[in-house]
């Protein structure tokens, strides 16, 4: 992806994150590209500040159609650092995606076509550090994602 077009949608994730918080977004071609960061009919579903909303790294973002699911990993952080995004139906790695690299803006889209536990559970890792071989992280999550109202992921444990 060209350098614009990943500012287009660096920039439309972050209007989907606004608006889904009640903040009237602008009608702009960059806020409507992030309908499509993940495909054609994907609706952004949730964001998840990494490792937590006081010491933002990274972003998570989640997506949904039908019963498929999308995540973006934002790097929030200042120069390219190594990001790896894997997302999976329940415990079936090999049914999932993976994007993993050195990323100054965000890895991924991932996706998962098939969401175990009646359609609605995705396990997501999301790793990032300075480099490939840093010994320590400045992200390192796992976790089940519920795509649902309540967003309860004691279903997917």
């Amino acid at each position: 992806m060209s350098s614009i077009g990943k500012n287009l949608t660096r920039f439309a994730v972050a209007a989907s994150a606004v608006a889904a918080l009640g903040v009237v977004v602008p009608s702009t071609p960059a806020a409507a590209a992030s309908a499509t960061v993940c495909g054609t009919g994907y609706v952004f579903n949730d964001a998840k500040a990494l490792p937590s909303a006081t010491n933002r790294q990274a972003t998570l973002f989640f997506y949904m159609k039908g019963n498929s699911a999308c995540a973006i990993l934002d790097n929030n952080t200042t120069g390219a650092k190594y990001m790896d995004l894997q997302m999976y139906p329940g415990d079936t790695k090999s049914a999932g995606e993976r994007d993993h690299g050195n990323f100054s803006e965000y890895a991924g889209p991932v996706h998962s076509s098939t969401l175990a536990r009646g359609g609605r559970c995705v396990t997501i890792t999301a790793l990032m550090k300075n480099t490939a071989s840093s010994t320590s992280n400045l992200v390192n999550f796992k976790g089940g994602y519920v795509f649902s109202v309540d967003n309860d992921d004691s279903e997917c444990a």
